[in-house]
């Protein structure tokens, strides 16, 4: 017998199973792997046999798939996008005190109320032909009725569905607002208009439609404020955020002080108030005469009218 190796005894390189050792690509000789391709098998019949053999995919390894090629493309996916709050909504809710004299419908003259409608119609049509809606209010002298105006005009406006009024105590010298509306506490009007104070910290909301600046504290060097840069940039971004539909302003007298005149490149118009036991026509003029060139004299409101007949008179 020849020195080969017998069929099925172990040698050097066999297994003792009657299989031959092969060398790899790299020349090292090691136990041939089962399956391997027959001589002469192309590379396209390799590949066809190589799928013809694979598994068939189940629902459950299919659903694994589909979970890892999400979670592995999440960064890919749209986000969805972040509402920002409305700076309306988010204002703190407060009404105004039981001791507040602001006149609800029911508590006024049927003539009064009906006044104060008129001239808030007459007004937003105004405002809304022309694109406007900052408004000053300010009497020609102390004593004309300018914040009891103010708060009840703007209670009319605020009855308007789905509108927006704000009004704002910038009668810096003798507030009177918050006392109107017994609403103590509340307002630091000097440091909202320097910047030390954020909107949502000093303008309250009485109401879905009404919100209101309110001021504690009288400053005899208002005018110096009233016309400073920094105001001019705060009364702006209010307006931006808030976005009222007519902002109104109770200022102090206009032939008394200069703050109206400061704060005049911050309305569209002036609406004066006159009382009818103490204003003269030369007050009225005088004002028209200051007011001239520098903005528009929206209207003046006539406080106080002697009945001349069945219903008192407004203007």
């Amino acid at each position: 017998m020849s020195d080969d190796h017998v069929p099925g005894t172990a040698g050097p390189e066999g297994d003792g199973q009657g299989r031959g050792a092969g060398k790899g690509r790299d020349g090292i000789t090691g136990p041939r792997r089962t399956g391997a391709a027959p001589s002469g098998e192309s590379v396209e019949d390799r590949l066809r046999r190589a799928f013809r053999t694979a598994p068939e995919p189940t629902p459950a390894t299919r659903g694994r798939a589909a979970l890892r090629l999400v979670s592995e493309n999440m960064h890919m996916l749209p986000r969805p996008a972040v509402v920002p709050a409305d700076p309306w909504e988010a204002l703190t809710v407060r009404a105004p005190g039981s001791a507040s004299q602001l006149l609800d419908r029911e508590q006024m003259e049927e003539a009064v109320a009906g006044s104060f409608d008129h001239l808030r119609t007459t007004l937003l049509k105004m405002l809304r032909a022309n694109g406007w809606n900052r408004v000053a209010i300010a009497a020609p002298t102390r004593g004309c009725g300018t914040t009891y105006s103010a708060a009840h005009l703007a209670h009319s406006l605020a009855q308007v569905p789905g509108s927006r009024t704000l009004l704002m105590d910038l009668n810096l010298r003798r507030p009177g607002l918050a006392a109107m509306l017994d609403m103590p506490g509340t307002g630091r009007m000097r440091a909202f208009l320097g910047g030390q104070v954020s909107l949502d910290d000093h303008v309250v909301r009485t109401g879905d439609t009404l919100a209101i600046g309110l001021s504690q504290h009288s400053e005899p060097e208002a005018a110096h404020l009233l016309q400073s840069e920094v105001c001019a940039r705060v009364i702006g971004d209010m307006m931006d955020q808030l976005s009222p539909d007519v902002m109104l302003c109770d200022l102090p007298p206009l032939l008394e002080h200069d703050d109206l005149s400061a704060f005049l490149p911050q309305v569209d118009g002036v609406l004066l108030v006159a009382d009818g036991g103490q204003t003269l026509p030369e007050h009225v003029a005088a004002c028209e005469r200051r007011l001239h060139g520098q903005t528009r004299v929206l209207g003046v409101v006539l406080n106080q009218a002697r009945r001349t007949g069945p219903l008192p008179a407004y203007a």
